[in-house]
């Protein structure tokens, strides 16, 4: 199992120095990611389940990669209607070539109507809008005269460089469980990234995937399946924010450090191989403690030893 630190809320980090110290932290205590999520603007009615801070979520991927050596930046999620493929793409080989290759893509389709109206996005058309950005950054990462031509965007007799270290490109996980996902994940994803699922509510969804995979000449092999895990402690406005992006409720690990154990092996069984951790902590002290005390308690015992992951 490879276990990620999730960054949010942003406000424990004001500044490079508080962020620098976390990431470098989990790099060294075994951390393999930091998950970056993507909101530009907070609707008020949304405040006291998000926090409105949220930094850029490229500009921070870009401090997270050049302030450590091994840790991977992984887009938990990028919601694919809030920008330009051609953009999207570019930054995100950018940082693919500049990190030497460690970026993940986590993509979704969003679900906060009011910040697509804050952005003109069409709220309504963002899964179309979604597998069609995919596409497109998907030939511009891998031929050499890319072209597209679709719905919302297209090129043709371009040039597209760099392209991204990692081939064909970097992985995409796509994000959620709603309407169409699965598919989309057999269609078009490396991986998939659902958002709170109880555990019988997991295992039907993953042998769906399964059989979807079959039926595109897939398999399961092919995929990487990522999930979110919380402390019992923050996990109260959590599960308001995972029902509302269409979850059912946050998945809160044990606090005994053997029935967490149970419990990731339980989610390995069914697949599973990265899991995000979401840790309380009022500020980066508070969480680099917690980010310890996780590593002593069950990364340690499973075998999981300090900057080797």
């Amino acid at each position: 199992m490879k276990f990620g630190l999730g960054l949010t809320p942003y406000s424990r980090f004001p500044d490079l120095a508080s962020l620098q110290r976390t990431v470098r932290l989990a790099e060294s205590l075994g951390f393999h990611a930091v998950g970056v999520g993507d909101h530009a603007v907070i609707p008020h009615s949304h405040a006291s389940t998000l926090s409105p801070v949220w930094y850029d979520p490229l500009v921070l991927g870009t401090a997270v990669a050049v302030s450590t050596q091994r840790l991977r930046v992984t887009f938990n999620t990028l919601v694919a209607p809030y920008h330009h493929p051609v953009r999207l793409a570019k930054a995100i080989a950018s940082l693919d070539v500049l990190s030497g290759g460690r970026v993940t893509v986590g993509i979704g389709v969003g679900w906060i109507e009011e910040e697509f109206q804050a952005l003109g996005a069409p709220f309504h058309q963002r899964g179309a809008i979604t597998d069609e950005c995919i596409r497109a950054m998907k030939a511009l990462w891998t031929s050499d005269r890319p072209s597209f031509h679709g719905r919302y965007v297209a090129f043709e007799d371009v040039a597209f460089e760099p392209r991204p270290v990692q081939k064909p490109h970097p992985p995409i996980w796509i994000g959620g469980g709603v309407g169409r996902t699965l598919e989309r994940v057999a269609e078009l994803g490396d991986g998939w990234h659902p958002l709170g699922r109880s555990r019988e509510k997991l295992k039907r969804e993953v042998e769906e995937l399964r059989r979807l995979l079959a039926a595109r000449g897939r398999r399961m092999d092919d995929l990487d399946l990522s999930y979110t895990l919380y402390q019992a402690s923050v996990a109260g406005q959590t599960s308001r924010h995972t029902r509302a992006a269409g979850g059912d409720e946050a998945t809160v690990l044990s606090g005994d450090p053997d029935q967490a154990m149970e419990e990731i092996a339980a989610l390995e069984g069914l697949g599973f191989s990265h899991l995000t951790m979401r840790f309380r902590g009022l500020d980066h002290q508070e969480l680099c403690e917690a980010m310890e005390r996780f590593q002593e308690d069950v990364m340690a015992p499973m075998g999981i030893d300090p900057g080797l992951a």
